[in-house]
């Protein structure tokens, strides 16, 4: 017990557990509304994480994490639905780290395939 407790104390003392803390990826801090199924969500979330991608390697950045959850209830269109999701992205940046979110409307044709108008905001 007393090694353990030198060790935690020596790590501490020249900063392992504070370089260990700062490798850690931000988390996007979603507020999840009620109202969009988590199947559409998940769906949306893939094409998210596919314009998230897209626009890391347009910056060269390296994507950390892609987050999404229900902003709302869908709504029915003309052409199948949209579903209000919120979006959480962690890049790496020369700067460090940066984490963008927000909401997107993500749009659910008849045949179940979604879509997101914009998908470049998507990933900004």
């Amino acid at each position: 017990m007393l090694w353990v407790a030198l060790l935690l104390a020596a790590s501490a003392g020249i900063g392992g557990y504070a370089s260990y803390t700062a490798r850690q990826a931000e988390i996007p801090h979603l507020q999840h509304r009620p109202g969009t199924p988590i199947e559409v969500v998940q769906k949306c979330w893939q094409v998210a994480l596919t314009a998230a991608r897209a626009h890391a390697a347009d910056l060269n950045v390296e994507l950390i994490r892609v987050e999404a959850t229900s902003a709302g209830p869908m709504r029915r269109t003309g052409r199948g639905q949209v579903a209000p999701i919120e979006v959480g992205v962690v890049y790496t940046t020369p700067k460090g780290r940066e984490v963008r979110q927000g909401d997107i409307d993500c749009r659910i044709d008849r045949r179940g395939r979604a879509t997101i108008t914009d998908a470049a905001v998507a990933a900004r």
